[in-house]
């Protein structure tokens, strides 16, 4: 086992058990409270809790300063992995409860915020306005949410006042900023020609000499780039300073019958990467009122305002997109030779595949914006003492603007007459959703009963457009392009893009009911069943799923034979089994849609008749529900008078019928449809833990802790796969064409396919001409040529490659697994402490043996079709041709004399495909945030009206314990369940150093 990896596995145990050892001599407070948890459509006290759910409250989340909600609880869950897909501005958050259990569809968990339904609501909530999140993890409870609850339930709740409480006006505020962590070495400007050298040299082709002696000058010449200075371009790009400014407001209070809260946020931060930022604005007003004893109602309005700048790195998409490339392929210095980095190059753009990364990012401009308005009330009337009525209804509208701008320098302008180029897209979603329940509640001596019905429905409604607009004068600035389109004047004979168009419409209707049963407070049984009915399946028996739930409870703890045991304080037995389902697909392709253009019209007479087609996704009528059956048995306890508390929790999700994306044949006339095709399986155990270490009147240390493990299997793929119907390769989408993913049945989803790295050729293992000077490979050895060097002959020093197969050619048949971007173990931990009215908190996480695919590493040591690139550092032990007086070295045994103390591989001639030497171990821990505050003894400013004042500081991302090679082992670029851990031009994660103050007037 890898050193790192052991290392990670004893510190965590280290922290996880001597605190437990501690515990057990501190006996003198009780702390454990009776909590309150929401689960379904009503909060249950957590004693009386029959399923596997993990919460965390506002008050853990209170002196985390932190602009994004899902950063707050990352390492917090037990089974909840949260993760950054990169450390850009606004970047998105993964969120994946028990590993997933979709294939190719979105595995995003359904988010329920106040009682209404949104997506990816963590993005417009602030940490300081959370009052309790709780996550429903296995069917037994996510089942009563039916539709999309199969990948997990996130209950939001927002803090609102409370009823005769005085007015109280808070504001936390902290400014701070963030600093590139770390870098991806290369090669200096000595090492850089020296490799160039090299590459012009070798074939002893004249005009290659030529021009590299004009560009760098001759060998005796070279000296002059060891003292050169190097050009840092990820510094330049990457290295700013990049200023936070966040502030929150609250104010709340009650009278006798109401209560109101309202909260203000506003983020203005800077991004390190040259044009980025992100600016957000939020409002949030709840109002509580009681109009008699028997009848309240409930009002809340959110709006939040955000917008992200800069292009970024990359996109989803291949090796076009990456912009990364530049700031680590461009040469290494400036000046020094006839290519004048200060200012564009075509010529050299175009011999190189590069732009000056300063250059690049400052003409690319991009604008992402979006607004969210959630309008939501509620009414609750007690129909009786035992019978309530509630209805919830909400609003939610998404609005979403792009305006991204390529200047002349970009490559999307060059191919367009190096003119700029706009995109533009906005879209609009609306979401309406009514729930209406009726509860009943009855003690009966020894047995307690509570019913709840329910009826929800919910609509949705979108529409979007988008459009790409060419040849804009060259001197337009992006906001003069943006604000004018009509500048765009098309060359004679050329026509402007036609603008893209989409719709979406989305129909459900659910009913719903849920029994619970406590007897003698020791015996809980609950039942559920939901049946939700879908408009993106066709009408009839397959757009109705139902998903049925049971789950058991036995208080041990209540028995004779430990009531009277001091030692333990809770213990209980949960078993639960429920259905949940998923319908994340598009609506209405069971049915066949016309899509009218000019570009398919014909001729009829002297005119073009507009004509028709239908796209290239097959209808499917019969597709229907994907459904998820999980199992789970759990064991909550408590210990030592509730200073020691847990969790453990193992389980089993099988979810069939999958909705499927699946390839076709095309005799059909179509490239795809969707089908309910494959079964995948879920199962893992996790372990959660927590408790007062020590608890004085003057001190005090608190720990929280999680332990998961998942293991993800494909059960079945159905007709979505090869003649053997057991296995299909998929591409990451980096390289054109590059099938780098298994998907099979018996592994895991996120299964890396690509060759075994076998170091280099050597000179032993060819056979010398000495009057032809050349190099051929012995009987025997396998030649990498046609993978690894563009059908090139094999020379030594050249890349090797593993064959399998051992049948002496090395080709696609010794391909093999790779190993799986699923961790073995993950999950996290904090500690809290407390001297007098000082505070300490720290937030740790971490991921044991998951593998990280870093396709970076894979380009940038690979020459492929260009000169004048730059390498990684490593490249600078490759193999030598020329000795260290620049003379070409022929013969084998000085030849190898003079690679004797080198290790690395002649970089590829050849397309770029995945070998083992890509696929690292990701696992880490990190030190997500540690936090020093100081609160003034209370009671100490309450003259000038300050009820409690308190400074602080705090580092995000202090360091992580790692032994992956590139920017950050969490990296996920690909936004594809079945391509998880992909590493490619992925934007430098940072570290972020803040102060701040937290007052209450």
């Amino acid at each position: 086992m890898d050193k790192k990896v052991q290392s990670i596995k004893w510190l965590y145990l280290t922290v996880f058990l001597l605190p437990v050892l501690a515990m057990a001599q501190e006996k003198d407070k009780e702390t454990k409270l009776d909590d309150v948890v929401l689960v379904g459509y009503t909060k249950v006290s957590k004693k009386d809790v029959t399923n596997a759910v993990s919460s965390v409250k506002g008050e853990a989340l209170k002196d985390m300063p932190s602009t994004n909600a899902a950063e707050a609880i990352q390492g917090r869950l037990a089974g909840v992995q949260v993760s950054l897909s990169e450390g850009s501005p606004g970047a998105d958050v993964d969120i994946v409860v028990r590993g997933g259990n979709s294939i190719t569809q979105s595995n995003a968990p359904l988010y329920i915020v106040d009682g209404i339904q949104m997506d990816n609501a963590l993005s417009i909530l602030s940490p300081k306005e959370i009052e309790s999140i709780e996550v429903l993890k296995d069917a037994s409870s996510t089942s009563i949410f039916g539709s999309r609850g199969a990948n997990g339930v996130v209950l939001i709740t927002t803090k609102g006042g409370r009823k005769k409480a005085k007015t109280t006006i808070n504001y936390n505020g902290f400014v701070g900023v963030r600093k590139i962590q770390n870098k991806i070495d290369v090669l200096d400007p000595y090492q850089y020609v020296l490799y160039q050298y090299e590459q012009y040299y070798k074939n002893g082709l004249e005009a290659d000499i030529t021009t590299f002696n004009t560009r760098y000058g001759t060998f005796d010449q070279l000296g002059k780039y060891k003292s050169m200075k190097k050009t840092d371009w990820q510094d330049k790009v990457f290295g700013r300073e990049a200023f936070n400014f966040t502030h929150n407001v609250s104010i709340s209070g009650g009278s006798e019958n109401s209560a109101f809260a309202l909260t203000l946020n506003n983020v203005q931060e800077d991004g390190v990467m040259i044009g980025s930022a992100f600016k957000r604005s939020m409002a949030n007003f709840k109002y509580d009122y009681d109009v008699s004893k028997k009848l309240s109602i409930g009002l809340n309005a959110r709006y939040s305002r955000q917008m992200i700048y800069g292009a970024g790195t990359s996109a989803s998409g291949s090796q076009s997109t990456n912009r990364l490339r530049n700031a680590i392929r461009y040469q290494p210095f400036e000046g020094g030779s006839s290519v004048d980095v200060d200012e564009f190059d075509p010529l050299f753009a175009d011999q190189t595949n590069l732009v000056n990364p300063v250059l690049l990012a400052n003409d690319e401009v991009k604008e992402s914006g979006r607004n969210d308005l959630l309008l939501n009330a509620t009414i609750d009337y007690k129909i009786s003492k035992d019978f309530t009525f509630r209805s919830v209804i909400g609003y939610v509208q998404r609005d979403q603007i792009v305006n991204q701008f390529s200047g002349p320098v970009t490559t999307l302008a060059r191919q367009n007459n190096d003119q700029p180029v706009v995109f533009l897209s906005n879209s609009q979603s609306r979401r309406i959703t009514n729930t209406n329940t009726l509860n009943y509640r009855k003690t009966f001596g020894n047995h307690k009963l509570d019913l709840l019905a329910g009826q929800e429905t919910v609509r949705t409604d979108g529409e979007s457009m988008s459009i790409n607009i060419k040849w804009f004068p060259k001197s337009s600035s992006a906001q003069e392009a943006f604000a004018n389109v009509q500048l765009a004047s098309p060359p004679s004979g050329m026509v402007q893009d036609a603008p893209k168009t989409m719709g979406d419409i989305d129909r459900l209707a659910s009913f719903f009911g849920r029994a619970n049963y406590i007897y003698k407070n020791k015996y809980i049984a609950t039942v559920s069943m939901r049946a939700d009915g879908s408009s993106v399946f066709k009408p009839g028996s397959n757009q109705w799923g139902y998903f049925p739930a049971a789950s058991l409870a036995w208080k041990i703890k209540e028995e004779n034979f430990l009531k009277e045991n001091n030692s333990i304080n809770e213990l209980k037995l949960r078993l639960g089994f429920g259905k949940s389902g998923n319908n994340r697909i598009g609506a209405f392709l069971y049915d066949t849609f016309f899509t009218s253009s000019s570009d398919y019209g014909y001729a009829f007479g002297t005119s073009v008749t507009p004509g028709a087609t239908t796209g290239n996704i097959m209808a499917n009528p019969n597709v229907k529900w994907e459904t998820a059956s999980s199992y789970n048995a759990g064991l909550d306890f408590g210990l030592f008078k509730g200073r020691l508390y847990g969790t453990l929790d193992v389980y089993k999700t099988d979810t069939k019928d999958l909705l499927l994306l699946a390839k076709i044949p095309q005799t059909s006339g179509y490239e795809y449809q969707y089908q309910n095709s494959g079964s995948s399986e879920n199962k893992g155990i996790e372990l959660s833990m927590g408790g007062a270490i020590i608890n004085k009147e003057n001190f005090s240390w608190k720990i929280d802790a999680n332990i998961s493990s998942n293991r993800n299997t494909i059960k079945s793929l159905g007709n979505n796969a090869s003649a053997s119907a057991n296995y299909y390769y998929y591409p990451s989408g980096w390289q054109n064409n590059l099938f780098d993913f298994l998907v099979q049945v018996g592994k895991p989803v996120g299964t890396y396919w690509g060759y075994v790295t076998a170091g280099r050729y050597e000179v032993s293992e060819f056979n010398y001409d000495a009057a032809t000077q050349a190099y051929s490979l012995k009987a025997g050895v396998a030649s990498s040529a046609a993978v690894a060097n563009g059908a090139k002959p094999i020379q030594p020093g050249d890349l090797k490659l593993k064959d399998i197969n051992n049948d002496g050619v090395i080709d696609s048949k010794d391909m093999t697994d790779l190993g799986s971007a699923q961790p073995k173990f993950y999950g996290g931990f904090t500690q809290t402490f407390r001297y007098k009215n000082w505070d300490m908190s720290l937030l740790f996480n971490f991921s044991i043996g998951n593998k990280v695919y870093n396709a970076n590493k894979i380009e940038y040591s690979t020459q492929y079709l260009y000169k004048d690139n730059n390498m990684l550092a490593e490249v600078a032990d490759r193999w030598r041709w020329f000795d260290d007086a620049g003379i070409k070295v022929t013969d084998p045994t000085a030849l190898a004399a003079l690679n004797a103390n080198t290790t690395m591989w002649t970089p590829p001639a050849g397309a770029y495909f995945l070998h083992s030497y890509a696929i690292e171990d990701g696992s880490f821990l990190r030190l997500n945030n540690v936090t020093v505050g100081f609160s003034l003894p209370k009671g100490s400013l309450e003259a000038i009206g300050v009820k409690n004042l308190r400074l602080y500081a705090t580092v995000n991302n202090l360091f992580t314990i790692t032994g992956y090679s590139g920017f950050d082992p969490e990296a996920n670029t690909r936004r594809n369940p079945l391509t998880p851990g992909v590493d490619y031009s992925a934007y430098p994660r940072s570290r972020f150093i803040l102060s701040g103050i937290d007052i209450t007037f």
